[in-house]
């Protein structure tokens, strides 16, 4: 869906389907290197003044800050992390050069989902909403400002690590049984050799 207020007819001119295709283009590079965790294919194709926040509110304004924290990711339980987007992008135009476009989880109009693979095996999808400004320079489509959002209360990283934190509580109160039974038992062996030394 392609929304223009209040251009100038010169200006309309300009919003065509091949500035589309470079803007969709500058997505597939961005996804690209996120997938394949190279961020030499995006640098060109970011706003000198870019920003990203991402899921966890945390605000990056250079490649190699951005490309410490994605690897910092896969450092847990994470083992890797597919990012797509699916379906037309909410788009607005404030000006020939500048691009607004959003992204809803699990709509018609577009969504985003990470789709992670954990070190345990398992896998699964959060889906995700985004909004992006995208600014042409110099006959280029760059990301100026990117932000990523999830659901906190329910996606898979918050369920593996409450998973995780289950089976480590099971495992604390087993240990702790067993510690305590040893205990005791080694107590009443000792009274006992007491008294009949006694």
């Amino acid at each position: 869906m392609l929304v223009i207020w209040n251009l100038p007819q010169s200006a309309l001119a300009d919003v065509n389907s091949q500035e589309i295709n470079a803007i969709i283009r500058t997505w597939d590079i961005a996804l690209q290197a996120l997938n394949t965790r190279d961020f030499t294919k995006i640098q060109p194709y970011l706003h000198p003044n870019f920003t990203i926040t991402t899921i966890d509110n945390q605000i990056f304004n250079t490649v190699p800050e951005f490309e410490k924290y994605w690897n910092q990711q896969f450092s847990s339980s994470i083992k890797d992390i597919k990012m797509q987007l699916k379906g037309d992008s909410l788009r607005t135009f404030l000006t020939p050069e500048i691009d607004v476009a959003s992204g809803e989880a699990m709509s018609t109009t577009g969504y985003a989902y990470a789709s992670f693979s954990f070190k345990d095996g398992k896998a699964a999808d959060m889906a995700l909403r985004w909004t992006a400004v995208l600014q042409k320079l110099q006959d280029k489509w760059t990301i100026q400002s990117l932000h990523f959002s999830s659901n906190l209360l329910n996606n898979p990283v918050l369920n593996a690590a409450q998973q995780l934190g289950r089976i480590l509580a099971v495992a604390a109160g087993v240990a702790g049984f067993l510690l305590g039974a040893v205990t005791m038992l080694l107590l009443r062996r000792r009274t006992k050799q007491r008294t009949e030394s006694i």
